[in-house]
């Protein structure tokens, strides 16, 4: 079974859906969804905190606390080793999540994740992003990469891709653009592999996707950021292992396929294979904006496989691009591109109309 948000839908998704005649199942569908025992493990794994609280037995040392929005306000900031993180404790796509440096940035980041619950509340349900609890956790330095897997009918990991994620600067916790290559898989498959099997020790699933997002730090090794349960990357960006690998990692959960990365790597040994997500700059509105120049935006890229048109959803991401780049300096130009050059705002006396 296949279940589907109505406003995104991968199309390499649906295609694979059809081939291998999987129901399809909507979030606003008024038929029973049977029960399954995969429902008390993801509601688990939604709540951050709780899913700390059980991988701490591999991360002894990792500090984190669980408050109310109420208790955010009333807290001393002096209290805490910096820098630090906050964000909700049940989260999307990087809303609502604030790097704090040091105490005296405290009171400018709660006022900022206040201002994003109360955007993500005419935006997402309650049951995607938490309006009540914010977890505060110790920030984790290192690299940072993401992960579509899954445990099989044995319990075993079987990885389907590894992505490195890029930022502008310390600050950025945006989405902007994530990459894989042969060198990343290399570098990080047999520690993730081991991981994952010492972390399914503790948390006992079984044929279970999931998407995971680590740092590789060089005090902690592998430290867990989330766990998201029952799904791969969000806005259906893990088609990238297609692109790069001719890898479609839904149809390999659903036929229990595991890669073999030996022989998909040495066909890819050279690329460097990313998608990019496109968003309106904060702090301007959607609302503001009169149009987008996507063809414009296009010519930037030097090879892309796919321009994911997401202007119809009406909110701060527009489009999703696959590409492969030449080269790092290539990414790093993309990485720090202009947004607001591609975007055409409305007159204030267009507005007020």
């Amino acid at each position: 079974m296949l279940l589907l948000d109505n406003s995104l839908v991968s199309p390499l998704l649906i295609q694979m859906a059809l081939r291998n005649n999987i129901p399809i199942y909507y979030s606003d569908d008024e038929r029973d969804l049977p029960l399954h025992p995969h429902t008390k493990a993801s509601t688990l794994l939604k709540n951050k905190a709780e899913f700390r609280n059980l991988s701490a037995v591999m991360n002894t040392d990792y500090e984190h606390k669980l408050v109310s929005l109420h208790e955010l306000s009333q807290l001393n900031p002096r209290c805490f080793s910096f820098p630090l993180v906050i964000k909700p404790n049940r989260g999307y796509s990087s809303v609502g999540v604030h790097i704090v440096k040091h105490a005296d940035e405290w009171e400018e980041a709660v006022n900022g994740l206040y201002s994003d619950l109360l955007v993500a509340r005419s935006t997402y349900q309650k049951s995607v992003i938490d309006q009540e609890q914010v977890i505060i956790e110790q920030w984790i330095d290192g690299d940072e990469y993401a992960l579509d897997c899954y445990y099989d009918q044995d319990g075993k990991p079987v990885v389907l891709n590894i992505l490195k994620r890029l930022f502008r600067h310390e600050d950025d916790t945006s989405d902007r653009m994530y990459f894989t290559s042969s060198a990343i898989v290399k570098e990080l498959y047999a520690e993730m592999m081991d991981y994952l099997t010492s972390l399914n020790e503790i948390l006992q699933l079984k044929n279970y996707p999931f998407h995971i997002e680590v740092r590789k730090s060089n005090r902690h090794s592998i430290v867990p950021i989330e766990m998201n349960p029952l799904r791969f990357a969000g806005f259906g960006t893990t088609d990238v292992s297609y692109y790069a690998y001719g890898l479609e990692a839904p149809e390999y959960y659903y036929k229990e396929k595991s890669p073999d990365w030996e022989t998909l790597l040495a066909d890819n040994e050279s690329g460097l294979f990313g998608f990019f997500c496109a968003e309106i700059p904060s702090p301007i509105s959607r609302n503001l904006v009169e149009e987008i120049d996507h063809d414009r935006l296009l010519q930037e890229f030097t090879h892309v496989f796919e321009y994911r048109n997401l202007e119809y959803l009406n909110n701060q991401t527009f489009a999703i691009i696959f590409f492969k780049a030449e080269s790092e300096a290539e990414l790093k130009r993309l990485l720090n591109l202009d947004l607001e050059r591609f975007l055409k705002l409305k007159t204030m006396k267009e507005e007020m109309k």
